[in-house]
């Protein structure tokens, strides 16, 4: 094994391993344990919104790393369209939400929050000292593709607010990237916690397994974390393992609904 191999075989960053559940509970059990967690403590409903976690998975070692926290509207046929139409304050409203919400849950896994790329260049860096922020909580950049649309003062400024995001100790990550958008992020000398790759990148790359360990390779030049998103079946699980990807996600690991009694 060369250097570059051993550095992609390494396991997570040490700042994400405290995190990492030590017992091999399967999904099914976890899945249990949580209801009976939030049926005892009743946190888990909210007046407007309940949530659907999908599972974060360490590809080596098979244990769930977080969830990614997506909403669930009540009396709303169309979740994803209904954010989509928001503007940028109140996304942020609804994210702190969220932060209040996620509080009330096990801390023993870290939850992944999404926010739009203009709500975060709306976001008041004073939040950072008001608000409250569980130390497992994850911000995830939904829309990177945003980063083409900025001037280049946009982009300055939404490179320092990440920056000062992470210095006070939250970790950033970007959501569906290709190998476009890790050169381009390359380019202007980001550096994050983490990267998820984008399903429709892995499916098509999955019939080439080296360009797709190349593009993993990429992805470490500006995240110390890789995440393969699309995994629906052994197969693509062994690929993504083999790539040299930390994490996976995807329909092979059922999502759960918490908020169900």
């Amino acid at each position: 094994m060369n250097i570059q191999e051993s550095k992609i075989s390494r396991s997570i960053d040490a700042v994400y391993r405290r995190c990492l559940v030590t017992n091999s509970r399967s999904l099914q059990n976890s899945h249990f344990n949580y209801t009976a967690f939030f049926t005892k403590t009743g946190h888990a409903c909210h007046s407007e919104f309940t949530f659907k976690f999908e599972p974060i998975v360490n590809l080596s070692s098979a244990q769930t790393f977080g969830y990614e926290v997506l909403t669930q509207l009540h009396n709303c046929t169309n979740t994803e369209l209904f954010f989509g139409k928001l503007p940028p304050e109140r996304l942020l409203r609804h994210f702190f939400q969220q932060l209040t919400a996620i509080a009330h849950y096990p801390q023993d896994r870290w939850y992944f929050l999404n926010i739009p790329m203009n709500a975060l260049l709306h976001w008041d860096l004073f939040n950072l000292e008001m608000v409250y922020y569980p130390p497992n909580v994850i911000i995830e950049i939904q829309d990177p593709e945003t980063f083409f649309t900025l001037d280049l003062p946009q982009r300055s400024k939404l490179f320092e607010k990440v920056q000062h995001i992470e210095a006070n100790g939250i970790p950033v990550w970007l959501d569906d990237v290709d190998a476009s958008l890790i050169a381009t992020f390359a380019a202007a000398n980001w550096r994050l916690s983490g990267i998820k790759l984008d399903k429709h990148a892995f499916w098509a790359l999955s019939a080439s397994p080296h360009k797709l360990h190349q593009v993993v390779l990429m992805g470490y030049n500006i995240a110390t974390a890789v995440l393969i998103e699309g995994i629906e079946n052994h197969q693509q699980k062994d690929i993504a393992l083999r790539s040299g990807a930390d994490l996976g996600q995807g329909y092979f690991w059922p999502a759960l609904l918490p908020d169900r009694k």
